[in-house]
């Protein structure tokens, strides 16, 4: 009896799998937690910003502030439990982990520096994690939950402070968070070579996903083109704010 034709899957081709228990970039899987993640974060902005100035927006922010602290502070419970515990990952310092924090407190107090960290971390750094997310555990897992929510909270904030409470970067706001970013870029260095760990992906090995960091270089060297990398984000999302200022100037040159 001859044996049954070996078929090889079209190239492109992803074979099924149980979206509770893994997740695949670049699938529908993602398209959709993207849309349901990003979906949250606009309402929460427009129900913002019509309210803005009321009693009910401060209610909404007050609680996405404890929210947000609430569950943070349990990631980081969960992430030292002795069964989840790895030394490579737990350690909050990641950049991500740092403008977890920074997010509710910016919020909470209306600080300017913490303000613009919020949306310079935020909106130019924090949301590539959405479109080349490193996290291997479907919606089934708590690793899921905790990467996608985490975010949430970061760009939601960061979001939600530019569209319903009015912050608009500066140039020296722009300054005071690269010489910040510098020294934690620096800290977390040391960090990585000391440790053999990589934080902040400027340690000696890369993320287990393909990400941007692929197209930075070799190490050491990707150390500075990361720092380049960044510095550009940063100024694409500061850059709007230039050209409406630009523009408000010529309107008013006009009119004297």
């Amino acid at each position: 009896m001859p044996a049954a034709p070996v078929t090889t899957p079209a190239a492109g081709y992803l074979p099924p799998y149980d979206w509770s228990a893994e997740f695949h970039a670049f699938t529908p899987q993602h398209w959709l937690t993207l849309a349901v993640f990003f979906g949250l974060m606009a309402g929460s902005c427009w129900l913002g910003r019509r309210w803005r100035g009321q009693r009910r927006e401060r209610i909404l922010r007050q609680a996405w502030i404890w929210t947000t602290f609430a569950w943070q502070s349990a990631a980081v419970v969960w992430y030292f439990l002795p069964a989840n515990f790895e030394p490579y990952e737990s350690w909050p310092l990641h950049l991500c982990d740092l403008a977890a924090w920074v997010a509710p407190f910016a919020l909470l107090t209306q600080r300017r520096w913490l303000r613009s960290l919020l949306y310079f971390w935020g909106l130019g750094l924090c949301t590539q994690a959405f479109f080349t997310p490193v996290v291997e555990g479907g919606f089934g897992t708590v690793r899921y939950w905790l990467f996608f929510v985490g975010h949430t909270h970061i760009v939601g904030s960061a979001l939600y402070d530019m569209i319903a409470l009015g912050y608009r970067p500066t140039l020296r706001d722009w300054g005071v968070v690269t010489l910040i970013t510098v020294a934690w870029l620096a800290a977390v260095t040391a960090i990585n070579i000391g440790f053999d760990v990589n934080y902040g992906y400027s340690g000696n090995t890369k993320p287990g996903g393909r990400t941007l960091i692929d197209f930075l270089g070799p190490w050491p060297w990707r150390i500075g083109t990361l720092f380049l990398a960044g510095q550009v984000a940063l100024g694409l999302v500061y850059l709007p704010w230039a050209v409406v200022r630009g523009l408000k100037s010529q309107e008013s040159s006009k009119l004297k």
